[in-house]
């Protein structure tokens, strides 16, 4: 599975039990890269993908 799609999964999953409007601000996803490390992603970055599940 691609990243994008992961996160998009992840989004989607988090909507279905979430109460309330999720966003960048009530939400943190993180990631571990190619590169085997972990990340948070940044508001922005979770803001961009909230923009394309919608």
């Amino acid at each position: 599975m691609e990243l994008d799609d992961a996160v998009h999964t992840a989004i989607l999953t988090l909507k279905e039990g979430f109460e309330g409007q999720i966003s960048g601000k009530n939400i943190e996803i993180g990631i571990i890269g190619t590169d085997q490390k972990f990340r948070v992603l940044t508001l922005a970055e979770i803001d961009d993908y909230l923009a394309e599940v919608e």
